[in-house]
């Protein structure tokens, strides 16, 4: 059995945007880092959800399910489903343009993933639900983030969903949210994730990553709530 990694990076809600992921796992691939988990989202509202599902399928690396995941992969079409006319991205769009095996695959991710760093344990989620009770936002409380910390048994606590980069130290516990690899922020439309590494001194450090280039536009605000 190898040792533990001593780097990590930490990347998702993609929303199936190719160019922005083709471009982190270019800067993830450029830093040498050989470890990594996707934190979900691969799909809903860009345009290229099968081949954003099969690059992150090809690098091997473990995936958590987020909650556009499940919903594209929950969606019901009725047989006589067509998609001309339909809006590209929507989730009805979404699931109509992939194949079943892909839908299959979304639909099976598993809600956590754990992974070793040096001597820390790392515990992954999409953050949407209640993975135990509670939610990891940038206005959670010490006190709620160190519970949920403490029932899963995480020295590292990695977030997602929010797509608002965060690192914040919690009585020497560290909560990590990578941002968005698909869709950025008005302000900063530029693809984001993030690195673990841990020290010779096994201290574990945490640092948020950009690509350098408007890639990751804003979600559309006239985007259908729930699609």
């Amino acid at each position: 059995m190898g040792k533990p990694a001593r780097r990590l990076a930490l990347f998702g809600d993609i929303h199936g945007n190719l160019k922005a992921l083709d471009a982190v796992l270019a800067a993830i691939a450029d830093a040498g880092i050989d470890n990594a988990v996707c934190t979900g989202d691969i799909v809903l509202r860009g345009l290229e959800p099968e081949e954003c599902i099969h690059r992150v399928r090809a690098t091997g690396w473990p995936v958590v399910g987020g909650n556009t995941d499940r919903r594209v992969s929950n969606k019901k079409l009725k047989p006589d489903t067509e998609l001309r006319g339909m809006r590209p991205g929507t989730r009805t769009w979404t699931r109509a343009v992939l194949p079943d095996a892909d839908a299959a695959w979304l639909a099976n991710l598993p809600a956590m993933v754990e992974a070793d760093l040096g001597p820390h344990r790392v515990v992954v989620l999409h953050g949407d639900r209640t993975v135990p009770p509670g939610k990891v936002h940038k206005d959670a409380t010490d006190k709620e983030i160190i519970a949920m910390m403490d029932a899963l048994g995480a020295d590292v606590l990695v977030v997602a969903h929010t797509h608002s980069p965060m690192i914040r130290e919690v009585k020497g516990r560290l909560v990590v949210n990578a941002g968005s690899v698909g869709e950025g922020t008005a302000d900063n439309p530029r693809p984001t994730w993030a690195l673990l590494e841990v020290d010779k001194k096994d201290r574990i450090h945490a640092a948020i990553e950009y690509v350098d280039a408007p890639l990751a536009p804003p979600r559309d605000p006239k985007h259908p709530k729930g699609e």
